[in-house]
């Protein structure tokens, strides 16, 4: 399938002859053939091919998906005013009319055939998120799907990891989920449960005796400089754990605050971010829960950067102890090595953004009564008698496999699972191993991981009540439907529109829809790039992880600030807040933010200022870095990500063997990124391509490769001083802008436009299928449908669960 609305300057070369095709649709001749003539050939036929397309072998078969949708494009390019150029001549409006009414009219003359050619049911594979959110709401298990060799990764489609005809099913696939399963149940119900446990850390342990001959009286603390790790948190059993950590953060005058990160040695990545501030009299104590698998934990301070250095005059804090030294406090002199690194000046500021931890504790793993219960009642009480209820086995397994698939288990499929415990019984097993034979079984079949809509005996357009709940379930919680939703479901009042929006509603307020508000901006937004290209330490000392995954965060944030407060889509074209860190303020310079409390220091809103040059998605460090690569920014690649998020086409690929850009000459001039694509996009096989795609990426020329802002170029080789940049730019409509917040307001001029984009991507990560031409006016009804309410985020949400295009299939 391709995309609804595929490209801004190239169309795919297709072929079309009128003498290679059936019967040609009455009409052509006298509609479209005399403007394609008259207007269109002389640049797109055989001789000549603008922009690599084609246009007088076209096929007319509007029964074929493909051919389909390339006439949406033609119509797409000739209402929008791109086609033909400018430049060109143009026809009257009735021409225009003319042509585009036929096309439109075959198109619709088709969709009915087009239809009648998908298969009666589709099978949509759950992605791996899919996968842990569904095991989790099913029975309380945290099972960790990112581990190393659980689970393959998923393709993703411009971003999207859950579209189903990309997610293939291999035989991998099937020995994993085996495997999976086994783990999940043993995770669920353990031979032996591990008990909850309190393990404590103290910096104090081994020092007391030492402390008291010395009598020291404050206690000994650990020290984290910047870049530093401590490893003091071992894991043995998988389970949710409670984490506190008493600790104090110094921060240096103008310089990041201190970063607490706890770093897991196996997957390599953190499991809990926060910046601390609290002075060393006045440690806090910071608190979090998590799913851990076993294995090593780390303390890390993610900060990295230029700090101040040693100098003449200043001391340093620590004390000798045998031969090392330990830290107690700033404010104990007496032993002082003069050999240790020196943290404060003589003033008392700090001269490293350093962490002070006295003890850390964990405490599990921890079962909670909800996590429980949703585990009572799927073994069989009788499993423990010396004789097996065989109604209760058939009862407990039909209840689990229709809790498991989303709909209900047939008593024929419930009998085949009922036939492996006899089986495994008569083989020697315990009761108890056979009946986790048949669990494993509902899990590793195809119901469970597979979403499935329509019926192999039943030619349907539309979901039925129990596809609707599941489709509605992963759309806004990326999980199975709950109690409430599977009852209306069963009920078959699920598809009326008051029940629906009633169900709507409570699962916009269910907690569970946080999933939604960061599943859907990282795949719409392709956030996944980000970090991809890890910036070059020599040119961006100021980039460290912390940083990175801030960039990921403020994106995040901020959407869920707009479903939150149900704003309208304008905001994320340009807006005058963001929300942002202490880590984000340094990186844009912006005040600090001041946390309600000083053991708080996540992301705040923030109210802009015009010199801030920030406000919507566009200027966000996580967009314009994502869009560089490690050393340099992407004009062209920031214009395709504009293209394909902003307004839902996809420029095509580059043609094969471009030159790549060639540094400047030592021996010439300082040249910009933006100078150089210039006099690249004058080559004729360039120009048609880059005169629409530049400018979009032209906007943001005044942000570095990390989204930085600045206004001239750092540019390594050639002559003379750094070039100053050049972010003014003409779009193809012939509207020209002065930087990037001009051209944001250009955006913003043409709502509707990106409202209907907006549609489209929302459709595509709830339906799990790329949008076609046949989708195109459900879409636009949808968006238009949502403009009497500004293009409210949850309106728009609404209008799609709603509509007939969320339920057919």
């Amino acid at each position: 399938m391709k995309r609804l609305i595929k490209t801004l300057t190239v169309l795919t070369a297709v072929l079309f002859s009128s003498t290679t095709f059936a019967a040609e649709p009455v009409g052509f001749d006298a509609s479209v053939l005399p403007l394609f003539k008259t207007y269109c050939l002389r640049c797109h036929d055989s001789q000549k091919q603008e922009g690599k397309f084609r246009l007088d072998t076209l096929p007319r078969e509007f029964v074929d998906q493909a051919t389909a949708q390339r006439w949406g494009e033609v119509v797409f390019r000739m209402n929008s005013g791109e086609m033909p150029p400018k430049k060109e001549p143009q026809p009257k409006a009735e021409e225009l009319g003319k042509a585009v009414d036929w096309i439109s009219a075959r198109i619709k003359e088709g969709e009915a055939a087009r239809m009648a050619k998908r298969g009666p049911v589709a099978h949509y594979r759950l992605s791996r998120d899919e996968y842990a959110n569904s095991i989790y709401d099913l029975l309380g298990v945290y099972f960790d799907v990112n581990q190393p060799g659980v689970f393959n990764e998923d393709p993703r489609w411009h971003g999207f990891d859950r579209i189903g005809s990309l997610l293939s099913l291999s035989p991998s696939h099937v020995d994993r989920y085996f495997r999976a399963a086994e783990s999940v149940l043993d995770l669920a119900f353990p031979a032996q449960q591990a008990k909850s446990a309190i393990v404590r850390r103290d910096a104090n342990q081994g020092h007391e005796k030492w402390l008291a001959e010395q009598k020291i009286k404050e206690n000994v603390r650990w020290q984290l400089f910047p870049g530093r790790r401590l490893h003091l948190m071992n894991i043995s059993h998988p389970g949710n754990y409670r984490v506190r950590i008493q600790l104090s953060g110094m921060q240096p005058p103008q310089g990041p605050a201190p970063h607490l990160s706890i770093w897991n040695q196996q997957l390599k990545k953190s499991i809990f971010d926060q910046d601390v501030f609290a002075p060393e009299t006045k440690p806090v104590i910071v608190e979090f829960e998590a799913a851990l698998s076993p294995g090593g934990f780390n303390l890390v301070n993610e900060v990295s950067g230029a700090f101040p250095q040693e100098g003449d005059g200043d001391h340093t804090a620590n004390v000798t102890h045998g031969g090392g030294s330990i830290f107690t406090s700033t404010r104990d002199m007496r032993r002082i090595n003069p050999t240790g690194y020196m943290l404060f000046t003589d003033k008392g500021e700090a001269m490293y953004p350093m962490l002070l931890v006295d003890w850390i504790e964990w405490e599990g793993p921890i079962v909670t009564a909800e996590d429980q219960k949703k585990r009572d009642g799927v073994f069989p009480a009788s499993l423990a008698a010396k004789e097996v209820n065989w109604n209760e086995v058939r009862t407990c397994l039909k209840q689990f496999a229709t809790r498991a698939w989303r709909r209900p288990a047939t008593d024929s499929e419930t009998e085949r699972y009922v036939k492996i415990v006899e089986n495994e019984i008569k083989a020697g097993e315990t009761a108890d191993t056979a009946y986790r034979s048949a669990l494993v079984a509902v899990l590793t079949s195809k119901n469970f991981y597979y979403l499935e809509e329509g019926s192999a005996n039943e030619k349907r357009t539309t979901v039925n009540d129990w596809e609707l709940a599941s489709r509605m379930s992963y759309f806004l919680w990326s999980s199975m439907p709950d109690a409430e939703l599977i009852a209306a479901a069963q009920s078959g009042t699920l598809v009326k529109p008051d029940a629906l929006r009633g169900q709507l509603g409570r699962m916009l307020a269910d907690s569970k829809s946080k999933r939604f508000t960061e599943a859907f901006p990282r795949q719409w937004l392709q956030l996944h790039r980000l970090g991809m290209f890890p910036p070059d330490p020599g040119l961006y000392r100021e980039y460290d992880k912390w940083l990175e995954k801030s960039m990921t965060l403020e994106t995040l944030e901020f959407f869920n600030e707009v479903y939150s407060k149900n704003l309208s889509l304008r905001e994320f074209l340009v807006s005058d807040w963001t929300m942002v860190n202490s880590r984000l303020a340094v990186h844009y310079k912006l005040p600090q933010p001041v946390p309600p409390l000083s053991t708080q220091s996540g992301f705040q809103k923030f109210k802009l200022r015009p010199d801030d040059h920030r406000g919507g998605l566009l200027t966000q460090a996580s967009i314009l870095s994502l869009t560089s690569d490690g050393t340099r920014h992407r004009p062209v690649h920031r214009g395709v990500w504009v293209s394909e998020a902003i307004f839902g086409r996809t420029p095509p690929p580059p043609p094969p063997n471009v030159e790549p850009l060639a540094p400047t000459p030592s021996d010439k001039p300082k040249a910009t990124i933006r100078m150089q694509l210039d006099a690249h996009a004058t080559h004729a096989t360039c120009a048609s391509c880059h005169q629409k795609i530049d400018p979009l990426g032209f906007a943001f020329e005044n942000f570095d490769a990390i989204g930085g802002w600045r206004t001239e170029e750092r540019v390594a080789a050639g002559q003379g001083a750094n070039p100053p940049v050049n972010s003014n730019g003409t779009l193809p409509t012939g509207q020209t802008f002065q930087g990037p917040d001009e051209f944001k307001q250009l955006l913003a001029q043409d709502l509707d436009r990106f409202a209907e984009a907006f549609v489209e991507q929302l459709a595509t990560y709830a339906l799990r299928r790329v949008m076609t031409i046949d989708d195109a006016a459900q879409i636009k009804a949808i968006a238009v449908a949502s403009k009497p309410d500004g293009y409210k985020l949850r309106t728009v949400i609404e209008n799609l669960v709603l509509s007939d295009l969320f339920q057919k299939r």
